[in-house]
């Protein structure tokens, strides 16, 4: 059921900006050995608020997930991950992962946890661990994943199934700041009950969440397993598209059709702006982006064979012309391809496609590109595209860590005992002994940061 279409399609905006007064950006993809045809592939699916890191996994071969950190430029394979879908402002990852079932002869299970230093941790279930059910493939979410994460890492969201029905219900996961360990607050029983009065195949899936928990976003299935895209706001479920399960319509009328084989909705961070896309069948045919203010009943489509798939917290929305088409953006009702607004250095002829997840000012887009290379062609790659990246940001190398200056933060790489921020007068301005500098609140200009003894100089 996560399997994402993956029909390639072309279609092209002739831009009408010149290259002059284009935006630099500069697009990250994986290392991809050409002799032994290995490295990262699959897709970008969440992107931290702060544009620090990024996440996804490898949707078409299932053969890894991943992690991107602005800080080294590198794409990193997680082990025992099955899928990870976003990330917080402090590198906390979400998604699912791989245990061996307790009292079995080493069956495993994928199960609903977060990911931080190097360390998987599970959330809790309604069900057991024991009762967890095994499986591979297209079977590994059927024990939940945890798809969303606040700026904050106080919120985690997600989907979760019971001991006894095996259906997807949306779960809340909040921070207990005095244990320092997650406990599930939430698990929307009266959406429980529609969807098992409703004999849904899978459920309630979630694709999204606000920072501040009170909504999630994604798709609700009817009892005939058509997808309507779909929010929960203050535990309130609200169906955007396919309005009517398409059983009944055939019943009344005696027409025939299968809605939103695919599409979900999205909400930004701030939880102001929602968009989304869906499809009429389990093909490319009848694809649709749409935007929905909450103050009006109905939801605004966007053309034909356009998909939406995140909205930052401006209210612009990212995605494609056409899936797997050119990656777009769609700012006051209108379509354009990123390559109208943005010039980033080629590399390997990569084509930057759907673009999947975006931080809260769309300075960071993650998604997928299609890398060319003359002995495989074209390879599907995570994308990270950075605006501005190559004006806003100095990194210097020095011993084992690394500084990266970023929307007002000292971004500091690996352990250290003692980091002191001086202005170019020799004042300090800031100091900490673990974790990344706020310097949010001190003037623009050159800064020294001394790590250890180690001195970079930044650029605010």
């Amino acid at each position: 059921m996560k399997k994402f279409l993956l029909t390639l399609c072309a279609c092209a905006i002739v831009g009408t900006m010149s290259a002059q007064d284009l935006q630099k950006a500069k697009l990250y993809v994986p290392e991809f050995d050409t002799e032994t045809a290995e490295g990262i592939f699959g897709t970008i699916y969440g992107v931290s608020a702060n544009g620090m890191y990024a996440a996804g996994y490898d949707d078409f071969l299932g053969s890894c997930a991943f992690i991107w950190e602005r800080s080294t430029g590198k794409f990193t394979e997680v082990e025992l991950a099955s899928m990870i879908m976003d990330a917080s402002n402090d590198g906390t990852f979400v998604g699912n992962y791989w245990v061996e079932i307790p009292g079995t002869d080493g069956s495993v299970a994928s199960r609903p946890g977060y990911y931080k230093d190097g360390v998987w941790s599970p959330l809790p279930l309604l069900r057991a661990e024991a009762m967890l059910t095994p499986g591979v493939g297209e079977s590994d979410d059927m024990n939940g994943c945890a798809m969303a994460i606040s700026a904050d890492a106080k919120f985690i969201g997600g989907y979760i199934t019971d001991e006894f029905v095996y259906k997807l219900y949306p779960a809340l996961w909040q921070l207990n700041e005095e244990t320092n360990e997650y406990e599930l607050i939430n698990t929307f029983e009266n959406i429980q009950e529609s969807i098992d009065t409703l004999d849904c195949p899978y459920g309630w899936v979630v694709k999204g969440m606000s920072d501040d928990g009170t909504i999630l976003t994604g798709f609700s299935e009817w009892g005939s397993g058509a997808r309507s895209a779909a929010v929960i706001i203050n535990g309130e479920e609200k169906r955007l598209t396919c309005l009517k399960d398409p059983m009944q319509i055939y019943e009344e009328t005696g027409e025939d059709q299968y809605l939103d084989a695919e599409g979900f909705a999205q909400v930004s961070a701030n939880g102001q702006y929602f968009a989304g896309f869906y499809a009429a069948s389990a093909s490319s045919m009848g694809l649709c982006g749409w935007t929905w203010d909450p103050s009006q009943e109905s939801v605004a489509f966007t053309d034909d064979y356009t998909v939406i798939a995140c909205v930052d917290n401006n209210g612009i929305a990212y995605g494609s012309s056409m899936l797997m088409g050119d990656a777009a953006r769609l700012e006051n009702g209108v379509m354009t391809n990123l390559s109208e607004h943005y010039t980033w250095e080629d590399i390997n002829g990569a084509y930057l496609s759907t673009i999947f997840a975006c931080n809260n000012d769309g300075s960071v887009l993650g998604g997928i590109a299609m890398v060319s290379y003359s002995a495989f062609g074209g390879v599907q790659s995570p994308a990270v595209l950075v605006i501005g990246e190559s004006d806003a940001v100095e990194t210097i190398e020095k011993d084992a860590n690394e500084v990266a200056m970023y929307n007002g933060w000292a971004f500091i790489s690996g352990a250290y005992n003692e980091a002191r921020v001086y202005n170019m007068q020799g004042v300090v301005v800031a100091e900490a002994n673990e974790g990344n500098i706020d310097l949010t609140n001190v003037p623009a200009g050159v800064y020294i940061v001394n790590v250890d003894g180690a001195s970079f100089k930044v650029v605010k």
